[in-house]
């Protein structure tokens, strides 16, 4: 619960979205102010906590409805009631989770699409280990590229077009909030500190997100601004990697009222510095490790009852000193470079959002800009002579991605309509260079792409148990591509009109879930390809329908839950990243795939403290018509595993006044292929990781362990890719993180 003090009326309002229980009463609703309900509680509770010194109380009248009625006087003073029990001693409903990724408040037991949600407390290691990787790593059919961090791509359910980080628009959109973070960049890798938790739409979302959701969305929800209480937390971490060196960092968040229930700000900031396990034999031990620097600054006014506006901004610098592949076999973590290869990422972020009612309508305007710089070196000795030199050389790329983006919507119980503005440029730069020498550039290329959408999404009834849902976004692109390389200057302006509708039909399961067939599509835009292309510099754009069966269940109790899926995906004129001869990245058109596949998750809180979770996912991705240049004999999409496994047992107990949690928890990561070039594929995966937790909290304190990798396992090889220049002169691996042991103590105030 966190229900801020306020009017009673939008008390229980907020108390019925987030618990799902109805709340009536007859005649006008008395003029009250509650106070602020925060923290883990039941209903009951949350309510009894809002209606007291009202003059009021809550009778249950059935499982789901209360009423809310005077309480009577006893000798001239009002005598609190807790609320009635429910008929028949049955056990109160567990409250619904409420999700925001479909663009407004829904409880995920109405939601008619596959979706994953995380909560922050829930994430593995808690909030020990703040990274992308861990969602990875506790949800079905999300995949990662590892090349490190700042440069990683995320995946949904094998729709995956190839590994390298080339121009092509990404699959999966990040989302922060409202605040789109990603059109065709990596993932910034925001470090996930006071956070709600993290939303995972899986399949196309192009009615409500346009180009670029081809696999889903990847929506990060922060903690807002508390307009009635001052808070701190401040957290100190350390980490020790086997093979490798001594990492640790410090966050704090601190809120602060500026105004009671009107103005309040919220900053928070973060500093680690993780420790390598990469050796370079000519240069020096533990070289891939990285440093971090960041915050967020919020701040929340709510100018009446029915308005809030919301302000913000986030930055973040990430420094990598070195890559983290290897050359000699994917059980050393040796490689022998004569020159570094730093990363650096820099991530900045400025976002609005006004929100209130028009009548029974919600009126939603938000605006946000990106300003992202991706800065690396390679080692290219291999590929020197495709540029006319001889001799150690270096290759640097600096790409500029900016992205400006505003949305307006009205929204009402079953039904949303919105406007949207996207404007996403890019600048791209690659330069090599000698010791001696002074850099010479290879490319340059500048990318934009311009969005108008008008979208909209209802659900009706249409028989007495099945209810439908309509969406639709019509969108009109302008792309502009301008290739500046050796063989000259290219031009390309492409305009595209598109219509991405999505469908669904739904059925409930009692009153804990539902079952739902959901069909939706979605497109990218087209573009200009590199001059090294051969045939056509050109590549179209390509769509993708997926067709997803799916269920999701939960006992009345909320003890245990379920869901599971089938989907269907075919996705036309795929565009692919590969590596020109000269190990530069340039787009193409693939061909034709199909892919297939099923997951299932189950939670269960058996009892005496212990809690099982676990999920498992299996697909067959397969490129079914490829392109005449394509002769492939794997025909296996790229990065994605075709099954996935995870199971976490935890106990909670107590020690004393010390409340104490811990978990075992093992992941496996099953076969994959690197990319659909015959002279560079390589297999990756077939590996299980197993991983300890322990927390310990006592009133404002908490204490955490985690070891990671726990038997230290080499694996496979995670990613079989690390530098383009070389990866056709020997095999490239790129080893699991080592066992690495993660030391935390928070203190909250």
């Amino acid at each position: 619960m966190d229900i801020p003090a306020g009017p009673l009326s939008a008390s229980l309002a907020a108390f019925s979205r987030i618990t799902g229980l109805s709340i009536g009463l007859p005649g006008a609703m008395p003029r009250a102010t509650s106070r602020r309900v925060s923290g883990a509680m039941s209903a009951d509770a949350a309510l009894r906590r809002l209606l007291r010194g009202t003059g009021l109380r809550a009778v249950r009248l059935s499982a789901a409805v209360y009423r809310i009625e005077p309480v009577p006087a006893v000798r001239g003073q009002p005598v609190e009631e807790p609320p009635s029990p429910p008929p028949g001693g049955a056990e109160l409903p567990a409250a619904d989770i409420v999700v925001t990724a479909q663009k407004r408040p829904q409880f995920l037991a109405n939601v008619p699409l596959s979706i994953s949600v995380l909560a922050a407390a829930d994430m593995p290691g808690g909030i020990a280990s703040p990274e992308s990787r861990n969602i990875v790593s506790a949800t079905e059919g999300l995949a990662m590229t590892n090349l490190g961090p700042g440069r990683n791509r995320q995946f949904i359910r094998g729709v995956a077009d190839s590994p390298f980080n080339g121009l092509s628009q990404s699959t999966v959109a990040v989302q922060m909030d409202e605040a789109r973070v990603t059109y065709d960049a990596p993932d910034p890798d925001l470090r996930l500190f006071d956070i709600d938790r993290v939303e995972i739409l899986k399949g196309p979302q192009g009615p409500l997100y346009g180009s670029g959701a081809l696999g889903g969305i990847y929506h990060i929800v922060t903690r807002k601004p508390d307009l009635d209480a001052i808070a701190a937390t401040a957290r100190l971490t350390s980490e020790a990697v086997q093979h490798g060196g001594i990492g640790g960092g410090v966050d704090a968040v601190i809120n602060m009222p500026v105004v009671d229930n009107r103005l309040a700000i919220r900053f928070v900031g973060y500093r680690s510095y993780a420790a390598g396990w990469i050796d370079n034999v000519n240069r020096r031990d533990d070289t891939n490790s990285s440093r971090t620097l960041g915050g967020r600054l919020a701040l929340r006014w709510r100018p009446s009852d029915d308005w809030t506006v919301d302000v913000g901004g986030t930055l973040q610098d990430l420094n990598v000193n070195d890559s983290q592949y290897v050359l000699a076999s994917d059980d050393t973590l040796e490689r022998d470079n004569a020159i570094a290869e730093p990363n650096d990422n820099d991530f900045r972020m400025v976002n609005a959002t006004v929100r209130g009612q028009l009548g029974d309508m919600r009126l939603l305007y938000a605006a946000s800009f990106i300003d992202h710089d991706v800065d690396y070196t390679l080692e290219a000795t291999a590929a020197s002579p495709f540029f006319g030199l001889s001799g150690p050389s270096a290759y640097r790329n600096k790409r500029e991605y900016k992205l400006f983006n505003q949305e307006v919507r009205l929204s009402g119980g079953r039904w949303l309509v919105g406007l949207s503005y996207m404007h996403a440029k890019t600048h791209d730069i690659g330069t090599i260079q000698q010791a001696q020498g002074d850099p010479q550039a290879v490319s340059i290329e500048d990318r934009s792409a311009t969005e108008y959408a008008a979208f909209g999404e209802a659900s009706f009834r249409l028989f007495s148990l099945i209810d439908g849902t309509v969406g639709a976004r019509l969108y009109h692109s302008v792309t502009s591509d301008e290739n500046d390389e050796q063989d000259g200057r290219r031009e390309l302006r492409l305009h595209k009109t598109v219509l991405s509708p999505s469908i669904s039909l739904s059925m409930p399961l009692s009153d804990r879930g539902l079952v739902y067939l959901r069909y939706a599509r979605a497109v990218r835009p087209g573009g200009l390809a590199s001059a090294g292309t051969p045939g056509d510099s050109r590549f179209a754009s390509d769509e993708l329908g997926t067709v997803d069966l799916g269920m999701r269940r939960s006992s009345r109790d909320g003890r245990l839950s379920a869901s599971a899926s089938l989907y269907y995906t075919i996705w036309t004129d795929i565009q692919s990243d590969y590596l020109l001869p000269n190990g530069l990245v340039s787009t193409r058109n693939a061909g034709r795939g199909r892919i297939v596949g099923a997951e299932a998750a189950v939670e269960w809180t058996i009892g005496g403290g212990f809690t099982l979770a676990a999920g498992a996912s299996a697909q067959s991705t397969r490129l079914t018509h490829a392109e005449d240049d394509l002769e492939l004999e794997d025909r296996r999409l790229p990065i994605a595993p075709d099954i996935t496994g995870r199971i976490i047992l935890s106990k909670a107990f107590s020690l004393g006044d010390w409340r104490a949690l811990i978990s075992g928890q093992a992941n496996y990561i099953g076969h994959a292929r690197l990319t659909f070039d015959q002279d560079l594929d390589r297999k990756m995966g077939n590996y299980t990781l197993y991983a300890l937790n322990a927390s310990m909290a006592r009133g404002p304190l908490t204490l955490t362990a985690r070891i990671d990798n726990l038997f230290d396992v080499k694996g496979d090889n995670s990613f079989a890719f690390g530098n383009p220049f070389s990866i056709r002169a020997a095999e490239q691996y790129t080893p699991l993180r080592p066992r690495t042991l993660t030391l935390s103590v928070s203190r909250a105030w």
